[in-house]
């Protein structure tokens, strides 16, 4: 009586790959691919960042108008008391300078959160200007934050 083929006689020689040698191979192939994935990530990362600064580059172009706080003052108001020493008063004076290629027209101010409109003087290009700022009530210069806006749109941050 013969043997089916399923049960031969002598078994059959294995061939492959040893389990060590495998797990060296997955731990190469995992870690290539986690590289790829870091890079991917780095780079896109890299991007978005670069992006973000040349838009913020074009945008200051392309305003053209680039203000710098030379002073803020407050001249002393006889209905107002001082302040730590300080003189305070109703008019905020400020200093503007423009580097810029273009002159700025303020259209407004926003001096800690509210909103004076009005005519203010043209600051010129690489030009300084004395504007007033008539705030109403009493304020000292320091501690102040004033947002310079012009009628396009444009504006500025600067603080005392």
């Amino acid at each position: 009586m013969a043997l089916s083929p399923v049960f031969p006689l002598r078994p059959a020689r294995r061939r492959g790959v040893s389990e060590l040698f495998a797990a060296v191979l997955m731990i190469g192939v995992t870690l290539s691919l986690g590289g790829l994935v870091a890079a991917g990530a780095v780079s896109q990362f890299s991007l978005g960042t670069q992006s973000a600064s040349l838009g913020a580059a074009a945008v200051q172009r392309s305003a053209g108008a680039q203000l710098s706080l030379a002073f803020a003052a407050v001249p002393q108001s006889a209905s107002c008391p001082s302040y730590r020493g300080a003189e305070e008063g109703t008019t905020l004076l400020v200093g503007l300078f423009d580097y810029g290629s273009v002159p700025f027209d303020p259209a407004g101010f926003v001096v800690n959160s509210t909103v004076y409109t009005g005519t203010f003087g043209l600051v010129a290009a690489g030009g300084l200007a004395q504007l007033a700022i008539p705030l109403g009530t009493c304020a000292h210069r320091s501690g102040q934050t004033v947002v310079a806006f012009d009628a396009v749109g444009d504006e500025v941050q600067l603080e005392t």
